[in-house]
């Protein structure tokens, strides 16, 4: 009989011990005190938008990046910018600023507003296509425009720079003409024609410099499809190649520095 109430009383201890205690952190069950269905879910939205947080700042990284390493508008601008320069394909030269004066700076720097001045032309009748729309230059009885000196040193300067020598003068070849007593120039007023199309090969950007090269496909190179479209030419049929270097001024200009041929 002794021994049966010394094992219940054994018994009767064990069960106090196993029973759940409460103190701050717990109550009288054993749960942790503050814990719910609806915290637990709130936990989850909150890690949710974290998640989302990370993958749209490393998406955005991303994308910035992408951004400002895509060159492709520049490309074009630049390659427009070089259009009446390569159109006379001026000799090699490793400094503007100390590099000989060429007929080819100056016929393009006339080229240049001429292109200009069609592009205003064309644009002006597209808007108004019933209204006469003729040219902002005189026109002699040769058909050559007559452009102030001022324009063409400006754009002589905007291809060149401000250091590029520039000695006024005519170019008999390409029928570009100085008057120093009309103080202009007069300028053919058609669109140049050569027996090559060019195309950008490569582009590279460093620090205030850019260095563009610009292959030169022969017109009889130049593929045409089923439908009679010309394919646009590519670096890999060019005949030779011209690299540019540009000097930047500041984020919106730039000028021809250097050339080089291939």
């Amino acid at each position: 009989m002794d021994k049966e109430k010394e094992f219940d009383l054994t018994a009767e201890t064990v069960n106090d011990a196993d029973k759940p205690t409460a103190d701050a952190r717990h109550d009288k069950n054993g749960n942790r005190r503050g814990q719910s269905k609806a915290a637990a879910w709130i936990g989850r939205v909150i890690s949710l938008f974290c998640v989302i947080g990370v993958i749209a700042t490393v998406w955005g990284a991303v994308w910035g990046i992408q951004k400002l390493s895509d060159t492709s508008a520049l490309e074009e601008e630049l390659y427009y910018f070089l259009k009446p320069v390569i159109a006379y394909s001026p000799e090699p030269f490793d400094d503007i600023a100390t590099a000989a004066e060429q007929d080819a700076f100056l016929d393009a720097a006339a080229y240049r507003v001429t292109i200009a001045e069609q592009i205003r032309m064309m644009q002006e009748q597209q808007k108004n296509s019933n209204a006469e729309v003729t040219c902002q230059y005189p026109v002699d009885e040769q058909g050559r425009i007559a452009i102030p000196v001022e324009e063409i040193e400006a754009s002589y300067r905007a291809l060149f720079g401000p250091d590029a020598p520039l000695t006024h003068r005519s170019v008999e070849e390409n029928a570009l003409t100085y008057s120093a007593a009309d103080k202009c120039y007069y300028v053919p007023f058609n669109e140049l024609m050569t027996g090559y199309q060019p195309v950008i090969a490569s582009f590279k950007r460093g620090g205030s410099s850019y260095v563009v090269r610009v292959g030169f496909v022969a017109n009889n190179d130049i593929v045409i499809d089923q439908y009679g479209n010309q394919v646009p030419p590519t670096a890999e049929q060019a005949s030779y190649f011209q690299t540019y270097t540009f000097k930047r001024t500041n984020e919106n200009t730039y000028y021809i520095a250097a050339c080089t041929h291939e």
